[in-house]
């Protein structure tokens, strides 16, 4: 085999599955623990069984009461070529090793999300296709996760911000802080951070990927310890940028001194109700 540059044993599979079926394997089976395989082998069957038509890909997945095979290729025809390709981007922007997922929100949620707004298929593939491509707020691709993000929080919205969606949410429906999508800003670097991980899967067919810079994708080197750190927003803290929407919970003028604001050397604002010096 060719040298082959993968960090990880999730993608070097898939090379190895590419050589099986190059020397002349039609029956293959892969043995995995990991949903992150799962996804990936998935997400490359047409192009590995479009040069090898008889092959037939199957999974020894989970262990225990848990164990089951998986034909890849049922898997595959019963979703169709769009959504199977679409599926690692799919998986990578709602939560895998290297992502995170939306606070409450699990796979069932985004598949739900997906079959309701089979839209942002497009986006999920454009991202495959095209492995670490740019995206800013104003793409298109970007326009379609955030959509997407929004059903997952509340499938019958028809608004297509973040944005407008968390202030709905926050002040007419009395949602909870953790039960409205991120912001804008938090989104990007999610979204920035999935295309990078999906960027990997993409390429793991071939032996030596040479992937990017981590960093400008949702990722940051800490120049101390030398590790990779998220960037979660560029936005100021809430709290600095938003003092007036401090409020301290005293319940009175009359605090007696127990005011929260005063402890951390704050004003009080208008909210409060002690209105402490």
């Amino acid at each position: 085999m060719p040298r082959c540059d993968h960090e990880e044993a999730d993608t070097r599979i898939v090379v190895h599955l590419k050589d099986a079926l190059d020397k002349g394997c039609t029956n293959c089976l892969v043995r995995t623990v990991d949903t992150d395989v799962v996804a990936i082998l998935i997400g490359k069957y047409h192009s590995l069984t479009s040069q090898h038509q008889m092959a037939a890909i199957w999974l020894a997945f989970g262990t225990g009461k848990n164990f089951m095979y998986l034909d890849i290729n049922a898997i595959c025809h019963a979703l169709g070529k769009d959504r199977s390709t679409a599926l690692p981007m799919f998986h990578s922007f709602t939560g895998c090793d290297t992502t995170s997922a939306f606070f409450g929100k699990g796979k069932k949620s985004a598949w739900e999300a997906w079959n309701a707004y089979v839209e942002v298929t497009e986006a999920f593939n454009n991202f495959m296709n095209h492995p670490y491509m740019t995206v800013t707020v104003n793409c298109k691709q970007f326009q379609l996760l955030e959509r997407f993000t929004v059903i997952i929080y509340n499938k019958t919205s028809n608004l297509d911000s973040v944005s407008e969606a968390r202030r709905e949410l926050f002040s007419q429906k009395n949602r909870p802080m953790e039960k409205i999508p991120p912001t804008q800003e938090a989104l990007l670097q999610h979204t920035l951070r999935a295309v990078y991980q999906a960027g990997i899967w993409a390429t793991s067919d071939q032996c030596e990927q040479k992937p990017p810079t981590p960093e400008g994708f949702g990722w940051t080197l800490e120049s101390a310890t030398k590790t990779w750190r998220p960037v979660w927003s560029n936005l100021p803290v809430a709290s600095q940028a938003c003092s007036e929407l401090v409020k301290c919970g005293c319940k009175s003028a009359t605090c007696g001194g127990r005011c929260s604001c005063k402890k951390a050397q704050w004003k009080c604002t208008e909210l409060c109700s002690c209105q402490c010096e």
